[in-house]
């Protein structure tokens, strides 16, 4: 079966899905960097979703609507990373916690507090949860480069959609073990920063939404959540290590 529309046909996928669009920009507007705006995440979901229209496989094991979704959130993934990389200083910063974070964890064979990592910095707790909140937009992954196989090529999203036919990705680029350590790592965060990674990814809720749940404010969310991010990628970094 070959997947073919007409521009009619195109036009009402667009608005059935624009309200999904909307809520994707919805949630990733908590860290957007300066000169980009939630309209802009809009504009970027409405050519993710008509990439999808055009691209759809049904012969995949995966419905338009996982496919869209997909296209959609890697679309304004895309859009805030081109704009957030633009800061060498911010990067930097990120990395120095993130470092930071790491040798104390080593020195100490434990858990650190904000207040001993900021200490290590010499920074106030406030530079410190401003860097962490940075992490947000850093980690994000365009689900249109979900990695590189074992020839170094990017991988497209089509490739990692499920297909009867072929071998499942995990088993054919060796990540099965990536997965488990990272579902491992997961399980071994405090309990609000997984709650929070629980609530945003599993559940789907705004970081507005998830403060409500744990009585903090917003911005509050958006640190742990990036306090998340940052051990999880100092976890499997450390599988390449």
């Amino acid at each position: 079966m070959v997947w073919s529309v007409t521009q009619e046909q195109k036009d009402d996928l667009v608005q059935k899905f624009l309200p999904r669009v909307k809520y994707y920009a919805s949630k990733y507007s908590f860290a957007l960097p300066a000169g980009l705006t939630s309209d802009d995440l809009v504009s970027a979901g409405i050519v993710g979703l008509l990439e999808a229209i055009e691209r759809y496989d049904p012969k995949r094991n995966a419905s338009l609507s996982t496919f869209a979704d997909f296209r959609i959130r890697g679309a304004m993934i895309d859009e805030i990373r081109t704009m957030q990389w633009a800061s060498k200083d911010a990067r930097r910063k990120v990395e120095e916690v993130r470092r930071a974070h790491d040798e104390l964890q080593r020195e100490l064979e434990r858990s650190v507090t904000d207040e001993e990592v900021a200490e290590r910095l010499d920074i106030t707790l406030d530079e410190l949860y401003k860097t962490q909140s940075m992490v947000n937009t850093f980690n994000m992954i365009s689900l249109d480069s979900l990695g590189v196989n074992q020839d170094g090529e990017q991988l497209d999203i089509l490739q990692c959609l499920p297909n009867r036919d072929e071998p499942d990705i995990l088993e054919r680029l060796n990540l099965k073990h990536v997965v488990r350590e990272l579902g491992t790592a997961i399980e071994e965060l405090p309990e609000k920063e997984r709650t929070v990674l629980t609530l945003y990814y599993y559940e789907e809720l705004t970081m507005k939404e998830i403060g409500k749940v744990l009585s903090v404010t917003e911005s509050r969310v958006c640190q742990l959540h990036g306090k998340a991010l940052m051990k999880l990628r100092s976890r499997l970094e450390s599988l390449h290590a």
